[in-house]
């Protein structure tokens, strides 16, 4: 990317970022683990390290001419399915639960990011869903939507 667009990204980054974090303030602080306020903190603070560090890297990096490229259809079709399969989901995350809904959306961004061995990507799906599942709900007591009928 070029310098300017660079240092617009780690800008736009840094700010919501910043956004997120002041939206957590708000959360109650429990007796016990991280809560509900300690995972949304740290990838936040995350963002804006990393905002920061694009934005700094744009700013001391000398000027490079950057020549203009076309725009790649298949690119920009994977984007817009992603986007859509994310909302999607989370559309879907109260009705179904996180481990029904969880394990496709991952098999569908591996398929996207062109992983085709299909049955080790539903193998994949499966155990990164049980083990986030178990980290969440047992390690961070974090309380993840059930199916429900």
């Amino acid at each position: 990317m070029s310098r300017k667009g660079d240092l617009l990204s780690g800008l736009i980054v840094s700010i919501t970022g910043l956004l997120f974090l002041l939206s957590t303030i708000g959360i109650k602080r429990p007796r016990i683990g991280l809560g509900s306020a300690g995972f949304p903190r740290l990838v936040t603070v995350c963002l804006i390290v990393c905002g920061v560090i694009l934005a700094l890297r744009a700013l001391l990096s000398k000027r490079v001419v950057v020549k203009p490229s076309r725009i790649d259809t298949r690119f920009v079709l994977n984007l817009v399915g992603l986007v859509a399969s994310f909302v999607l989901y989370l559309y879907l995350l109260k009705k179904l639960g996180f481990l029904i809904t969880t394990a496709p959306l991952l098999f569908f961004a591996m398929y996207v990011f062109g992983y085709r061995k299909h049955f080790m990507n539903v193998v994949l799906s499966v155990i990164t869903s049980l083990l986030i599942y178990y980290v969440f709900t047992v390690v961070f007591k974090v309380p993840l939507p059930r199916f429900s009928l």
